[in-house]
């Protein structure tokens, strides 16, 4: 990389564009106090291109949804623990000027422009709004240089760049383009009453029906709004314009109280989570709910569409279901040889029909020998395990197995062969080639007459056999 020669080291920039993530964290403002920020989900690092003389090394532009929280990694080197980053698009008329610091010295500050928030709000709020670091590290300036727009930023190009000493030692470019909006999915969830909300859904089940003692999720799927939603506030008409989330009695229409609930929100996989907590006192038993998700016109990334999609489900008492998880083996492949002393592997498959995870012991089990693996499975899914079998304690032909779960009534069987060495058993050293038998075979010093005639023989008695069957 080529060195300003004025400069004893160089800030290097790498931008990723992620959307912004569930669990809410705190970083720090330009005023050293703490701003609530979402956590990101995952930042990818676009390639280098190749350096030349007088710039700086510089990765290659990558793009995103306007609403979305940049992520603007800045790497330092040298003894420099400032950077001056500058955010631009002339033609739109919009300028962000944010200098950081580096305050543990490890050589990074990660800088975060929330586009939903950019050029938007006024400029007494552009440091706690439009841009955060990771602690640490700090923002010591952020000024806008343009006027207060109208309305939110929109798509186009933003060049990036670092600057030290008002010189460009690195750019970018990040684009903003949006996504049409698309049909959402609704899907609700039951979850064990545990104390974590993430937890909790990653041992939620589908279940049209939930109990007043469990966690209720509703999963919306494919919704079309991005980092600028990071709360349940921004669903219920507090934060984003035109998007909204509701759980509404059927009977009446009334809307259930979700300020106390649980938001997780995955960007990179496009859903959200609204989690409402066990024993809350929203609900009634025995009542039936909807929830539904809209994104109107109004929004400033609808591209002047909207969508609407809704589900319905049915709270009952506590206790009311029985939650116990159900095993069973459903499928197992298992090799058709294996050479004596060797392993013979067994991929098995476990359902779980139940509605709470479940663990048990599956077992294979070959002439008084049995093997197990214990196996966990989550609520109404499949896991397949590998159980490998040490083959050394059987005898060298055909031996049945069966797999199964402990203490449970379906087993699963079928046969293997056991053989002494890999080489290919020729059953017929008179016939070649000619098909294979599982009865007795053709002896060495048989003609071929005889051999022809036992292969017809054995022709003859198979088709005898379907005929009878």
């Amino acid at each position: 990389m080529a060195r300003w020669d004025t400069l004893t080291c160089v800030c290097l920039l790498a931008v990723a564009v992620v959307a912004t993530a569930g669990v809410a964290g705190t970083t720090a403002g330009a005023d050293g106090g703490m701003v609530d920020a979402a956590a990101d989900s995952e930042w990818h690092t676009p390639q280098n291109r190749d350096a030349v003389q007088g710039q700086a090394g510089l990765p290659n532009g990558t793009a995103e949804q306007p609403g979305d929280v940049v992520r603007i990694p800045v790497s330092l080197t040298g003894n420099e623990t400032t950077a001056t980053v500058v955010v631009e698009n002339e033609s739109l008329d919009y300028r962000l000027v944010v200098r950081v610091a580096d305050e543990n010295r490890d050589g990074v500050v990660v800088l975060r422009w929330n586009t939903y928030h950019a050029g938007f709000v006024g400029a007494d709020a552009v440091a706690n709004r439009t841009v955060a670091v990771d602690q640490p590290d700090r923002v010591l300036e952020a000024r806008r240089t343009t006027p207060q727009r109208d309305e939110r930023l929109g798509e186009g190009q933003y060049a990036v760049s670092v600057r030290h000493d008002e010189r460009v030692v690195a750019e970018d470019v990040v684009t903003l383009a949006a996504d049409p909006l698309r049909q959402s999915s609704i899907t609700v969830l039951e979850g064990p009453p545990l104390a974590d909300a993430s937890a909790a859904f990653d041992r939620s089940g589908i279940s049209g029906t939930v109990e007043q003692d469990e966690w209720l999720f509703v999963l919306v799927e494919r919704q079309s709004i991005h980092g600028y939603v990071d709360g349940v506030e921004d669903l219920t008409g507090n934060g984003t314009e035109g998007v909204s989330f509701r759980i509404t009695r059927s009977s009446d229409g009334s809307a259930v109280d979700l300020s106390n609930a649980t938001f997780l929100h995955f960007p990179g996989y496009d859903e959200f989570i609204v989690g409402i907590p066990p024993n809350a006192t929203v609900f009634d038993a025995d009542t039936d709910y909807v929830a539904r998700f809209v994104v109107n016109r109004s929004n400033p990334y609808s591209g002047g569409g909207a969508v609407s999609s809704s589900t319905g489900f049915r709270v009952l008492a506590a206790g009311a279901q029985p939650d116990r998880p159900v095993l069973e083996v459903v499928d197992v492949q298992a090799p058709e040889t294996v050479i004596e002393g060797r392993d013979a592997t067994f991929a098995v498959s476990v359902v779980n029909s139940g509605e709470r995870e479940g663990s048990a012991a599956v077992v294979v089990a070959m002439e008084g020998t049995n093997v197990t693996r214990e196996v966990t499975v989550g609520p109404r899914s499949q896991r397949t395990v590998s159980v490998p079998f040490d083959t050394g304690p059987l005898t060298e032909g055909t031996t049945e197995w069966s797999v199964g779960i402990a203490g449970g009534a379906r087993t699963v069987s079928g046969e293997i062969e056991v053989r002494l060495t890999n080489e290919t058993r020729n059953d017929d050293p008179t016939l070649v080639p000619g098909p294979r038998r599982t009865d007795d075979g053709g002896q060495p010093g048989f003609s071929a007459l005889a051999a022809l005639v036992g292969l017809g023989v054995g022709i003859a008695g198979r088709v005898l056999a379907l005929r009878r069957k």
